[in-house]
């Protein structure tokens, strides 16, 4: 028997990093489109944004209950 008919992202944070010792907080709010990366180097605040967008791009206005098992 399935109760949740409906799940949202609205607010999420991630830790983003890569083989070269680079890390950033993304903080993305689904609901209005928006994100912000926490300070880091110039080059990988871009590669960062980039995942943020694509991230947003999927996820926007998608509902997940189908996708949680209970």
């Amino acid at each position: 028997m399935k109760f949740i008919t409906k799940f949202y992202f609205d607010n999420a944070k991630y830790l983003v990093g890569d083989d070269w010792g680079n890390k950033a907080f993304l903080q993305i709010d689904y609901k209005n489109s928006r994100f912000v990366i926490s300070k880091t180097n110039p080059l990988f605040k871009q590669k960062v944004a980039l995942v943020a967008q694509k991230l947003i791009a999927k996820k926007h206005d998608v509902n997940f209950s189908d996708r949680i098992e209970i």
